[in-house]
């Protein structure tokens, strides 16, 4: 099989989606596959690379006003038409839902081309960064018919999450949709009774007891409510927070740390290597997340497969992964006097903690990415194959 895959970005850019899509090229490099990524540089200019086994293709990546560390990738149809050409993909599956993939779904591509696409996010994923007040549901209208204009230009649409799917078949998705969880290395991201490997010394993390928090310092990760939060917290014990990740956001947040004065509380680690986040997991009690737009967050399933509860927003796809009251809590996102009060909750129990733990684990064995890297070759090959009895159909997008 002969794969071609489309991504915003790709490592080093990091974001859930260009590490899902490197996951997902690797994965089917090794199962003897032929991978091509077409991706934006993140150098800005064009250059090419190998990634374990995968062609990396990176074409002009210009500015984003909205997230400085993923430049947005652009190239003329005829670029990318060149690149079909000479790759010759069975399989064309586009992760982009931007530029790239408005450009894709108006290409016509060879008969013998199956062309999917993934969809990652939510149109109210917007008006986390316009924040118009009364104009928001008019731009998240907008958006819907963007999303839906777009997608249904498809042949076929993978969603990582029933709840993302669902929310797009209600507002009149028409294409054949398939669910694969984004998946989590469960021999990796694991429990251990020992924490491991110096990494409270290495790291000079605070004592216990800690929460933690991983993901881009973005608008749209509302962070602002959980450091809010953290006020409620330490009013009633000395607990410490640990802020993973890097972005835009950071000078604004260290001063809303400083103006809550919970600078002795509040640990912004910035970019740590991935290779030490699960040693970083299993030394906190808690893993805690207050974005209202996520469709299936990899640090939330990161924290289920270590075996430790989590407080989140209960938004979106998020209480897929944590069930209320069984491997954590569901809150309020704009209550930060409830969000406090959970983490209170299952700081203050050990028990409580113990059994959550045991149960988040339980929900991570769905998601072993093993499981993931098969039902994605199993929809690749099933699209290649011609419909019993009817010889191979000639697809293509409608333009």
């Amino acid at each position: 099989m002969r794969l071609m895959l489309l991504s915003h970005g790709y490592p080093p850019t990091l974001s859930g989606v260009t590490l899902v899509v490197q996951k997902i090229a690797r994965a089917m490099a090794e199962r003897g596959h032929a991978v091509l990524v077409v991706t934006a540089s993140e150098k800005h200019l064009p250059y090419q690379a190998e990634d374990q086994g995968v062609h990396v293709h990176r074409i002009l990546g210009i500015p984003n006003p909205f997230w400085w560390e993923g430049p947005m990738p652009f190239s003329l149809p005829s670029t990318l038409h060149r690149l079909i050409d000479r790759f010759q993909p069975g399989v064309i599956h586009t992760h982009d839902n931007a530029y790239q993939g408005i450009l894709l779904s108006r290409l016509r591509c060879p008969p013998s081309t199956r062309v999917i696409t993934s969809c990652y996010t939510l149109p109210s994923f917007f008006t986390q960064f316009t924040r118009l007040g009364a104009f928001e549901t008019g731009i998240d209208n907008l958006m819907w018919n963007y999303y839906l204009g777009n997608l249904n230009r498809y042949q076929h649409v993978v969603f990582c999450t029933r709840t993302h799917e669902q929310a797009f078949k209600a507002h009149g998705l028409q294409p054949a949709t398939t669910v694969i969880s984004n998946g989590v290395n469960i021999q990796r991201y694991c429990t251990e009774k020992e924490v491991n490997e110096n990494i409270v010394e290495r790291y000079h993390l605070p004592p216990s007891p800690r929460l933690l928090s991983v993901g881009r310092l973005m608008k749209d990760k509302r962070l602002d409510l959980l450091l809010k939060a953290m006020r409620v917290v330490c009013d009633q014990m000395d607990a410490h927070l640990l802020v993973v990740g890097r972005g835009s956001e950071h000078q604004r947040l260290r001063s809303l740390i400083k103006k809550l004065e919970l600078e002795q509380n509040i640990h912004l680690l910035g970019y740590l290597p991935e290779g030490d986040l699960p040693a970083i997991y299993r030394a906190c009690d808690l893993f805690t997340i207050p974005s209202m737009v996520e469709v299936q967050s990899i640090p939330a399933l990161q924290a289920v497969a270590t075996g430790i509860p989590i407080v989140a927003a209960n938004s979106a796809a998020l209480p897929e992964l944590v069930h209320h009251g069984v491997n954590g809590y569901l809150v309020d996102p704009t209550d930060e006097a409830e969000y406090g009060g959970a983490i209170l909750h299952i700081l203050g129990n050990a028990a409580e903690r113990s059994r959550m733990g045991w149960a988040s684990l339980e929900i991570a064995a769905e998601h072993d990415e093993t499981v993931t890297f098969v039902k994605y070759e199993q929809l690749y090959q099933g699209l290649l194959e011609p419909p019993a009895g009817k010889g191979e159909s000639k697809t293509r997008l409608v333009a």
